[in-house]
C-alpha cells in the first residue's frame, strides 16, 4: 500500500510514482521500423488508440532509446501487439536476451505491409503506421502514428503488470 498521500502543493516523488505505476496493467508491443536509416525496434508498454479519423495510435519512447532516432528518421513504424506466448520477442527487443542483442529480429518471423516496417507474423495486432506527429514531454517522445494498414491474429494478449508478464484468465463477465 502506498503510505504517502500526495497533494498538488508539492511534486510527486518519482520513486513513489514508479511504485504506483508498476501496479497498473498494460499490453506489450514491439515497435519496429525499417527504411533508409536501417532497421530497429524496441519493446513498449505505452501504446493506445488515438483517433478513429484518421485511424491512429500513440506510443511513448524514452529519449535515450537507441531505436528512437532510427524510427523518427525512417518516418514509419509497425506497432506489433504481442500474444501471450510471444514473451521471447518482447524480451529480445527489450535487450534482455544477450545472444539476440545484435539481431533482435531473430526472435520472430517478419513480413511487410504498406510502409516497409516489419510486422511480426502471428502478432495479436500489427498497426503499420507513418509518423504523423511527435511531441516532447519530460524524458519521452510521444509519437502519433497514422495507421495505413493492419494485420490481426485473434488470440489472448500479453500483459505486463507488477514488473512481470501476465496472462488474462479466461473468465466470462456477467452483466
Amino acid at each position: 500500500m502506498i503510505a504517502e498521500t500526495v497533494s498538488a502543493a508539492r511534486p510527486v516523488d518519482p520513486a513513489l510514482f514508479r511504485e504506483a505505476m508498476r501496479l497498473t496493467a498494460s499490453g506489450v508491443a514491439v515497435v519496429t521500423t525499417d527504411g533508409a536509416q536501417g532497421r530497429a525496434g524496441l519493446t513498449v508498454s505505452t501504446l493506445c488508440s488515438l483517433s478513429m479519423e484518421p485511424p491512429s495510435v500513440v506510443l511513448c519512447v524514452h529519449n535515450r532509446s537507441k531505436a528512437l532516432e532510427t524510427l523518427l528518421a525512417n518516418g514509419v513504424f509497425c506497432a506489433n501487439v504481442l500474444r501471450q506466448d510471444q514473451t521471447r520477442v518482447a524480451d529480445s527487443f527489450a535487450g534482455a536476451i544477450p545472444e539476440l542483442r545484435d539481431d533482435r529480429f531473430a526472435a520472430g518471423s517478419w513480413s511487410l505491409l504498406e510502409t516497409g516496417a516489419p510486422v511480426l507474423d502471428g502478432a495479436l495486432c500489427g498497426f503499420d503506421c507513418r509518423v504523423a506527429k511527435v511531441f516532447d514531454f519530460g524524458s519521452h517522445r510521444i509519437i502519433a502514428g497514422e495507421v495505413l494498414a493492419l494485420a490481426t491474429a485473434p488470440s489472448e494478449p500479453l500483459v505486463f503488470s507488477n514488473r512481470a508478464y501476465r496472462r488474462l484468465d479466461a473468465m466470462s463477465c456477467e452483466p
